[in-house]
């Protein structure tokens, strides 16, 4: 599991309390739901284990796969124990593995206990309070668009337009975009929302003006006109707060590594090295 994996796991972990708890009262606390010759086996076990899964199943309701999990959980203790039991743990290669697996599950533990302290309400609400105070970040135009194939078509829109043309009637007989039926109305749409080039070009116009090139994007040719402009109203704190705690859990991740990469002296090969010596080990 890479850090970003990790980090996506820590997002779950932080929304979810009961999922991930690392201080010594959640440790004395823990749910078990199910033991396996006499050895506890916890919720927090399994689900590590459903945080893991494809998110296709992570959509549906936890009841509809939780039994799995936890059958999966008691075959893979089974498993182990008939490993250690067989001497396998003291293979070197297996050790190695292992020792693996544990530092990935400690680097978690301390990256989402990190975050977790970080994602205060106060973080929250400072967070929200730099989002209301963006007006340019909710900025909204409300345009139409004729698209055309051809460069010199474009053009040739243009001058009518220029003549005193009505844009929706031109819209409706010459664009070939989903939108000519309606006069080329896309409505009101926000940054983000169309293709860099066309955003660009969107929002740098005045409400009543259109574009006096085609612009070009990889549908064809358009022809912009922009009939207003507004500041989106903002979603309240509460609907907000999923996405804040995302932001804010980004921004501390990175924050984290960053540091930790800064402190440490780090040499890394370079992937052509890396493969030349695994290929002859291959070949001995």
């Amino acid at each position: 599991m890479s850090f970003i994996r990790s980090f996506c796991c820590a997002a779950l972990l932080v929304s979810s309390p009961i999922i991930f708890a690392t201080t010594s009262s959640a440790q004395e606390n823990k749910i078990t739901v199910a033991d396996v010759n006499g050895e506890a086996i916890y919720l927090e076990e399994v689900m590590r284990l459903a945080e893991k899964l494809p998110a296709e199943y992570r959509q549906r309701p936890l009841e509809s796969y939780f039994g799995g999990l936890v059958d999966d959980v008691i075959d893979s203790r089974l498993a182990a124990v008939a490993g250690a039991e067989s001497g396998l743990s003291e293979n070197p290669d297996v050790s190695r593995l292992m020792e693996v697996a544990a530092m990935r599950v400690l680097a978690e533990a301390w990256i989402a206990e990190q975050v977790n302290e970080a994602i205060t309400e106060d973080a929250l609400t400072a967070t929200y309070k730099l989002f209301i105070a963006d007006n340019g970040s909710r900025e909204e135009v409300k345009a139409r668009h004729i698209l055309v194939p051809e460069e010199a078509t474009a053009r040739a829109i243009i001058e009518k337009l220029t003549g005193g043309a009505d844009f929706a009637e031109i819209a409706k007989t010459d664009s070939t975009g989903p939108s000519g039926p309606n006069g080329g109305d896309l409505g009101y749409f926000a940054r983000g929302a169309m293709v860099p080039t066309f955003e660009a070009a969107a929002f740098e116009l005045e409400p009543g003006s259109f574009t006096p090139e085609p612009v070009q994007t990889q549908f064809g040719w358009h022809i912009i006109k922009v009939e207003d402009k507004r500041v989106a109203t903002p979603p309240s704190f509460e609907e907000m707060v999923p996405q804040l705690r995302q932001n804010l859990l980004n921004q501390t991740l990175g924050q984290i590594l960053e540091k930790l990469r800064a402190s440490a002296q780090i040499n890394r090969r370079s992937f052509e090295d890396i493969r030349t010596e695994a290929q002859a080990a291959q070949a001995q």
